[in-house]
């Protein structure tokens, strides 16, 4: 694709997310964090070994916790060094839309068991945070995990880790700052290797395009729709085509609904949605000519 960006000049992507709310209610996310998915791995010894002896044998266990344990504060503070350094404050027309998002809250206590957020974060805290990078542990693997107990001081362990990224972070620089991080706090023997990554793009609510999608939808549906997210909390591929060809916006004229079930093996979509969706990509063709 970088091979032919004058092939691909565009002013704006149609992309397949998006949906209605439960009120049947449309709406745009303005854009999306970035990723990048890694996994540590620790090797201390050649073969696991009795614990009787874990006075004198290194675990690969501990070693690989006290890695993990370097990359972040109590605080959910990010401790590599540079990490922050590309990180876009959210401006105060983010904060304007975040001010117009419906309160989840209770949703998210009542569908998680929640009692307490991070940070005992609540309100609008919980709609602002999005604009700040987070480090996360997907699972970790090490020793025994069978029933009953088995004393034996482990040799290999490994962690899935994921980082999610806001503008105008670069997942590759950060790649590069977790190895040096890694090596100036002595971890040299832990291992890195990176599963993927993708960057983080947002669109102005002010792009012509966004407008037109927003007008494009009230036709369709015959509500007014939601005001736009200005950052999802989740990555997209969209950053493929929004960032080579000059940060172009990215519209969404979707099919989703609050039960679609999205990647599971039931994930569905009912039809009234399926055309609406037609309906709405239709006239952003048409409108788009006259923009």
């Amino acid at each position: 694709m970088l091979e032919h960006l004058d092939l691909l000049a565009a002013d704006g992507s149609l992309w397949e997310g998006g949906g209605v709310d439960p009120d049947g209610r449309p709406g745009q996310v303005l854009g999306f964090r970035g990723i990048i998915a890694c996994e540590l791995f620790v090797e201390t010894m050649s073969r696991d070994a009795h614990s009787g002896g874990a006075h004198i044998l290194p675990s690969a266990a501990w070693r690989l916790l006290r890695a993990l344990a370097s990359l972040k504060d109590e605080n959910e503070r990010i401790l590599i060094p540079g990490f922050y350094d590309r990180v876009l404050p959210p401006s105060q027309a983010d904060l304007d839309l975040i001010a117009q998002q419906p309160d989840f809250e209770e949703h998210y206590r009542q569908t998680f068991g929640i009692r307490q957020f991070v940070n005992n974060r609540s309100g609008q805290e919980l709609l602002t945070s999005v604009f700040e990078p987070t480090c996360n542990i997907q699972g970790i693997t090490t020793g025994w995990q069978g029933p009953g107990t088995k004393t034996i001081v482990p040799a290999q362990a490994s962690a899935k880790l994921d980082f999610r990224l806001v503008p105008d972070q670069n997942p590759e620089e950060i790649l590069e700052l977790l190895r040096k991080h890694l090596d100036a706090q002595g971890f040299e023997d832990v291992r890195i290797k990176a599963h993927g990554m993708m960057w983080p793009f947002k669109a102005s609510e002010d792009d012509p395009l966004v407008r037109l999608t927003h007008a494009a939808a009230e036709e369709v549906y015959g509500m007014a729709p939601k005001p736009p997210v200005p950052l999802g909390g989740g990555s997209s591929p969209a950053y493929a085509f929004s960032g080579p060809l000059g940060n172009i916006p990215v519209v969404h004229a979707g099919v989703g609904y609050p039960h679609a079930n999205g990647h599971a093996p039931d994930e569905n979509i009912r039809i009234a949605d399926f055309l609406n969706g037609a309906r709405h990509i239709a006239r952003l063709l048409n409108g788009f000519a006259d923009l």
